[in-house]
């Protein structure tokens, strides 16, 4: 292994472990009602959200956007011959 996966890897715990101690810390925040601490869960998870997920679900995303191509095509294609169709019948 070379250094960029080993710190990849090193990366992708650390986000999991955060993570998983938001949801821990979730938890514990709404069975005792501590609004502040609700409010501070609510700010980690965004955190976590916007850079820790590109990093923990990386190949997931990128499947996912080759779908969105894929369908957007599919939907491209469609549009063009219902066009035509719409365009014969007139």
């Amino acid at each position: 292994m070379n250094k960029s996966s080993n710190s990849k890897i090193g990366a992708k715990i650390w986000w999991s472990f955060a993570l998983f101690v938001n949801v821990i810390l979730t938890i514990q925040a709404i069975f005792t009602q501590n609004v502040l601490g609700c409010i501070m869960v609510i700010l980690f998870g965004l955190f976590i959200a916007k850079y820790g997920d590109p990093i923990i679900f990386e190949k997931y995303n990128n499947q996912r956007k080759i779908k969105y191509r894929n369908a957007c095509k599919q939907r491209e294609v469609f549009e063009k011959k219902e066009k035509l169709r719409r365009f014969k019948n007139d």
